[in-house]
């Protein structure tokens, strides 16, 4: 299954266990927040609240719950499934949702940028693709990237505190997600 192919890359980024003060994710095990593992909870998701405690598989079923399926990446072409599945976990669905809406409107489409990946975002991922097949793929994954890339800027630059995760950012999830995405070498 795809989705288990895309987790696999994801939670290679993300590690294990952290608690770092100045990142305002807090505590975090598997990439999924204390916030994020109590909603979980609540829901049925999975059957406990302790950070440290997650396992893998707790942690896939709340990314499959909470971001995968959200954000529409079942239903996108490889590798931009890959590519907003990782930043939905990063910025939030709705965070990735505006990224892919404006690189498809780099890329000419004319969208609302409001963050919802729905039909009309949905069917200007289509429209490219009937355009220009593979190659439009690659474009818009770069284009993508991009705008992840002056995302991760915008941050260190409006919050000096957080200016010490900027080149890990660039490197690992814009850089090295490119090169695992085979939209650069």
């Amino acid at each position: 299954m795809r989705f288990d192919e895309v987790l696999t890359i994801v939670l290679g980024f993300e590690g294990g266990y952290v608690n770092d003060p100045n990142d305002k994710g807090g505590e975090t095990n598997l990439g999924i927040t204390a916030g994020t593992l109590a909603r979980a909870h609540k829901e049925g998701i999975v059957g406990h609240s302790d950070v440290k405690r997650l396992t893998r598989a707790e942690a896939a079923r709340i990314y499959e719950a909470f971001y995968w399926r959200p954000s529409r990446c079942d239903l996108m072409p490889e590798p931009l499934d890959l590519l907003v599945f990782d930043a939905a976990v990063n910025h939030g669905v709705g965070g990735a949702g505006k990224l892919l809406q404006r690189a498809l409107n780099t890329m000419g489409a004319n969208l609302v940028v409001d963050g919802a990946v729905g039909p009309k975002t949905l069917a200007a991922i289509t429209a490219l693709l009937e355009e220009g097949k593979g190659v439009a793929v690659k474009g818009l994954c770069g284009c993508f990237m991009m705008h992840r890339a002056i995302y991760f800027t915008d941050i260190a630059t409006n919050n000096p505190a957080q200016k010490k995760f900027l080149f890990g950012w660039l490197r690992l999830r814009v850089a090295a997600l490119a090169r695992k995405a085979g939209i650069v070498e």
